[in-house]
């Protein structure tokens, strides 16, 4: 199984849409908490995410960013069938897409996709890093976001309108 969140509950088949990578897709993820992180409308510059070993990983990029995306945001998760999906399209392993529709084989609801995180936490199925002053939590991302910068090719007043959150 994969999944796919989605803000639109009561879909019956996911669409291909165009989206950063130019090309029109249905995305999923192979993990359900991974998953439910794209239930809310973020960016890059928001959030870092990763998995290692099926645990979720998450890094706040400023203050009070998990609040501010995921609380009181509720999504729904759709499973769909592995069929037709394919890896190593984005540029990121945990990411499959398909060129065509899929039907949606189940639909679950999350009412509060911060509290579906904390309750993963909890769970063990996930690690959600709060911002901190840390050099090597700092370091780390001025990396990250410094890589983004350079791949969207963001200009000094881009960057300017990101840094005043």
């Amino acid at each position: 199984m994969l999944y796919h969140a989605s803000k639109i509950s009561g879909l019956r088949e996911l669409t291909p849409c165009r989206s950063t990578h130019g090309a029109e897709y249905v995305y999923a993820i192979k993990n359900r908490i991974t998953a439910i992180c794209f239930g809310a409308s973020k960016d890059d510059f928001d959030l870092l995410m990763d998995e290692v070993d099926g645990i979720t990983v998450l890094y706040e990029c400023y203050p009070g960013a998990f609040q501010r995306i995921y609380a009181g945001k509720n999504c729904s998760l759709y499973e769909v069938s592995e069929e037709g999906f394919l890896e190593g399209q984005t540029g990121w392993d945990a990411e499959l897409v398909c060129t065509s529709s899929v039907p949606v084989i189940r639909e679950e609801r999350i009412n509060d996709i911060y509290s579906a995180l904390k309750e993963a936490v909890k769970q063990g199925l996930c690690v959600m890093n709060e911002y901190t002053e840390n050099t090597v939590y700092q370091s780390m991302l001025q990396d990250e976001l410094a890589e983004r910068v350079q791949m969207y090719g963001l200009t000094e007043e881009q960057i300017k309108n990101i840094s005043q959150i």
